[in-house]
């Protein structure tokens, strides 16, 4: 029962992005990118067919010719994964970009905290206000102090390392999840062609640190549950398991969707084996992550003698999830961040105006029930059909002498060419997923239902939460695997076409 819901409120789900991005798409548009402004528009339908055709061909081409046993399939792990690292580095290299807004804070409070300055962890300063990014500002203030001195590229560098792993990890849990070396070999293929990846080597964020880290978590949960009997490797990979999603988990908060994805598929394996030990794997997992999270708290109210609080109520982040704003339907409007400071950032006041701004969005949707889903159709479309998820826009602060190619990427034909390229993109990877979840309906084994349910998870908390098309990205690109196994069945479909045509 618990399978069949998941695989079909999933194929319900990405079907709805397919056929929305096929037909219109959310972006931005160079004047009104850094107000961080969705607008939408149709698209053609006839051109997104055409890509999606030429894709498809291309991924038959290069399954047909490809080699993928044996050392083959170790040669193009190896060329992809050093191309995404080297793209990566050559992007920080060339872009020039810079942090601001919440990256430059951020940045700014680790560097002090470098030099011993805790200026910041003062009541109403920025790490009492956003405690989520002390796991952040500890990577960094690290690496301050390894450079002496406030060197964003350190951090870039890292990033690019985490794109590299990122894609070969994702090769190695298809690779378990799968047992295809077509499929294999095409999520290769599609990990290099999503730039979005490298385009956010410059983002000071943790996103792609975070998700490589999460979805380690996630392979090593495979090999302990793989292995029959109790014994070293068993218990060690449980335990790496535990410490990797604890530290994505302090490297952006909102991998915690993950830790309870990792949480159910483990207690689902518990009731399926009717074993103890999977229960006892889930706890020790939520525990590791929480003891990090309340190590690091007191490692640096240690260090500052100011107690950290739990920072804006959350309370007021669904509230602002639920209100208009410049930038669109549940996007950041000031709301959270401006009543926790009327307060005097106390958390009982701030959450008393949240829970009434809350009452009176739930009237208004319940008096207006056709406003209701033209506001959850726009918040999800801004999101989920952006197909940059914002890689273009967190490269905008840039500075310096650009080559003729990055100055035409930032605001020339091959800014316009990039989006197209990412909107095509993008519904190939829906579409293909979709495919996937069609034809393995009946197939789905509970470990390859681990993705889908982290996908699920994001979409209910970002439809809860405050808006960004940005958080959405770590959701697509663990999307890829299934975008493989979709495109491997519909060119062996293709290929059996072929076969009959040619007997006749």
């Amino acid at each position: 029962m618990g399978k069949q819901t998941i695989i079909w409120l999933s194929i319900l789900f990405i079907g709805f992005l397919t056929v929305i991005s096929l037909l219109s798409t959310a972006y931005f548009s160079k004047e009104t990118s850094f107000a961080e402004h969705p607008q939408y528009r149709m698209d053609s339908v006839l051109l997104n067919g055409l890509f999606l055709l030429a894709a498809l061909f291309f991924c038959y081409w290069f399954l047909k010719g490809m080699r993928t046993e044996g050392s083959g399939e170790k040669i193009l792990v190896l060329l992809v994964t050093v191309f995404v690292i080297g793209v990566s580095l050559l992007w920080t290299a060339v872009s020039h970009t810079y942090p601001e807004a919440d990256q430059k804070a951020v940045s700014w409070v680790a560097y002090l905290t470098s030099q011993n300055n805790f200026l910041f962890f003062e009541h109403g300063k920025y790490m009492q206000i956003y405690p989520n990014q002390l796991g952040l500002t500890a990577i960094l203030e690290g690496l301050y102090r390894l450079a002496g001195e406030e060197n964003h590229k350190l951090f870039m560098y890292v990033t690019a390392l985490s794109n590299g792993a990122v894609v070969y990890l994702l090769y190695k849990i298809t690779k378990k999840l799968f047992h295809s070396e077509k499929i294999n070999a095409l999520v290769l293929l599609l990990s290099m062609g999503c730039i979005q990846i490298m385009l956010y080597t410059t983002f000071l964020y943790g996103i792609m640190l975070g998700l490589s880290l999460a979805l380690a978590s996630f392979l090593f949960l495979l090999y302990c549950l793989e292995e029959k009997t109790w014994g070293g490797k068993k218990l060690l990979y449980g335990f790496l398991s535990a410490v990797l999603i604890g530290l994505s988990i302090q490297v952006k908060n909102n991998y915690s969707i993950f830790l309870v994805a990792l949480a159910l598929l483990l207690l689902y394996k518990a009731l399926e084996q009717r074993k103890l030990w999977p229960v006892l794997m889930a706890f020790f997992l939520i525990f590791t992550s929480a003891l990090m999270g309340k190590g690091l708290t007191a490692f640096y109210e240690a260090r500052s003698g100011i107690p950290i609080t739990g920072g804006m109520p959350k309370t007021l982040w669904i509230a602002m999830g639920m209100q208009e704003g410049e930038r669109a339907e549940g996007w950041y409007n000031g709301f959270n961040y401006n009543t926790f400071l009327k307060t005097d950032c106390d958390p009982k006041k701030s959450s008393a105006i949240a829970k009434e701004a809350i009452e009176e969005s739930l009237e208004g949707f319940v008096s207006d029930p056709l406003y209701a889903l033209s506001f959850y159709y726009k918040k999800t479309a801004s999101q989920w059909n952006e197909p940059t998820y914002e890689a273009l826009w967190v490269n905008q602060f840039h500075q310096g002498d650009f080559s003729v190619i990055v100055q035409s990427i930032y605001e020339g034909k091959l800014y316009t060419l990039l989006h197209e390229y990412m909107n095509g993109y993008q519904s190939l990877i829906f579409g293909a997923a979709f495919l996937c979840l069609l034809y393995r309906r009946r197939s789905f084994k509970p470990e390859q239902l681990f993705l889908l349910l982290v996908i699920l998870g994001g979409f209910a908390f970002h439809t809860l939460w405050e808006a960004k098309s940005q958080y959405i990205f770590p959701y697509f690109v663990i999307l890829l695997p299934y975008g493989a196994a979709g495109i491997v069945s519909l060119t062996g479909q293709m290929e059996e076409i072929r076969r009959k045509r040619d007997d006749r």
